[in-house]
């Protein structure tokens, strides 16, 4: 939809700026009155003042009265002397005979073409324009006519100054025979464009004469093509920047989208990365909201799961979170690791709950319960199994390194701990230490071992660590 209404806004701006450019003027406006036909229509005019002069003059009236020829040489020397170019024929009317002293040049065959309605014009093939006037008496009664005949020898030089709109025109001059025949007198520019369009005339006053022009007119399509190519171009250049837009944006909503899911599913899987980089700042704050509550979510989440795993009353490990650490350190058993454990009895603890209560009991599993906790490493796994009996995992450790690691443990312990107000005990352990092996299928099968060790401690005499070794 906003590609259409683009490119249909595209074609309405072409379209205002086809119809504001200045359109070409048509061959009869420019070529309206040239030099060359303002010429000849002068010297036509000054021709036929000429003739009415000649026509109107006393001599010429007593010519054609009394058709002597003394009266007819006598005004054709006069006229011959005034104008040496010209040729001047008295023609009586009726019998169109030519009055004795006046030669007839070249325009004895036009004679016959005057006519007997008043003046007309005539004009030889050559490049001569003849005139005619009538000679009338005081009663106005024609007599005959005047006939002024003069060579135009500057007509090829006039018809070259013609000028023609560009190489695609062709232009003739004809004259009109008086027979509805026309001859072409001369011509020039391209022949071939008049087969193809009209032509445009320019008649010249006062003469036989016209000029044809004919021009080649471009047509509609071939005068808006370069316009409707460039809409097209245009409209082209629009639809690929608004679909290139387009494009960025989907790629952009869609990456952010997927940074949204992303989020979502860490939420899911209880994790949170450092960062989910958006690119669109409609997705900022929608994105730094879920963010908020993904890590209020996480938080919860840890702290359920580490209050699931924790022995509610020694903080330590609980015996859930044990049997997932042995599973997870027996499987790492295949690759040649060594782990170790020791299991542990608070000796004397039945005496402690049946003598001060329960109360001295749960503070003394608590007191030793912080006392693994400060005297072990960090990478030790501490967990209560139940009631006083304590495990501890050595992960990555051989067995001896283990043994020695129980007997610092042994030696930093407190002699005593107070329980209750006015109640101490002295504080004291028995184990019993197994290694994991690869030869066992069961990962409980080193607890058992570690757990026969604790009875032969406890049947020692207690406060003592034996070890049980695989078989």
């Amino acid at each position: 939809m906003l590609v259409a209404t683009l490119v249909a806004l595209t074609g309405i701006v072409t379209a205002v700026f086809y119809l504001s450019q200045p359109q070409a003027q048509p061959v009869a406006e420019e070529l309206d009155k040239p030099v060359m036909a303002t010429q000849i229509e002068f010297l036509a005019d000054a021709m036929q003042r000429s003739a009415a002069r000649i026509a109107a003059h006393p001599q010429t009236l007593a010519c054609f009265e009394s058709r002597a020829a003394e009266a007819c040489q006598a005004q054709a020397a006069n006229l011959h002397a005034l104008n040496q170019d010209a040729t001047v024929l008295f023609i009586t009317d009726g019998q169109n005979q030519l009055l004795p002293g006046f030669l007839p040049g070249e325009t004895r065959r036009l004679i016959s073409g005057i006519g007997a309605g008043g003046a007309g014009a005539a004009a030889a093939a050559t490049f001569s324009l003849s005139l005619s006037h009538p000679v009338k008496d005081a009663a106005g009664r024609r007599l005959g006519f005047v006939i002024v005949e003069q060579s135009v020898p500057q007509l090829q030089v006039l018809f070259d100054t013609l000028p023609l709109p560009d190489a695609a025109a062709y232009a003739e001059l004809q004259q009109s025979q008086g027979d509805g025949e026309v001859t072409v007198l001369m011509r020039r520019g391209n022949q071939a464009i008049k087969q193809r369009s009209a032509p445009n005339w320019i008649a010249l006053a006062g003469t036989p004469w016209t000029i044809a022009v004919w021009r080649h007119e471009k047509p509609v399509i071939e005068s808006i093509a370069p316009y409707v190519l460039g809409w097209l171009v245009t409209s082209l250049v629009v639809a690929i920047l608004v679909f290139g837009v387009l494009l960025t944006v989907r790629n952009r909503v869609t990456d952010n989208l997927r940074t949204l899911v992303k989020l979502t599913n860490d939420v899911r899987q209880q994790r949170l990365r450092s960062d989910y980089p958006v690119s669109l700042a409609e997705f900022k704050s929608p994105l730094e909201t879920m963010l908020k509550l993904g890590k209020v979510m996480l938080g919860r989440q840890k702290e359920a799961t580490s209050q699931a795993r924790l022995d509610h009353l020694s903080q330590v490990n609980n015996r859930r979170a044990f049997d997932e650490k042995q599973k997870e350190l027996f499987a790492t058993l295949k690759d040649g690791w060594s782990h170790s454990l020791l299991i542990l009895d608070i000796d004397n603890f039945k005496q402690v709950n049946d003598t001060f209560g329960h109360e001295a009991g749960d503070q003394l599993i608590i007191k030793f319960g912080n006392v693994l906790k400060n005297s072990l490493r960090n990478s030790d796994f501490i967990a209560r199994l139940g009631g006083d009996e304590f495990c501890v995992l050595f992960p990555y450790t051989p067995l001896d390194r283990a043994r020695e690691l129980a007997e610092r443990l042994r030696a930093n312990l407190p002699e005593s701990v107070e329980l209750i107000p006015g109640v101490t005990q002295k504080l004291s352990w028995s184990g019993g230490m197994s290694e994991y092996s690869r030869d066992d299928r069961e990962e409980n099968e080193a607890l058992a071992r570690a757990d026969a060790a604790l009875l032969e401690a406890k049947r020692g005499g207690r406060n003592a660590t034996r070890v049980r070794a695989v078989a």
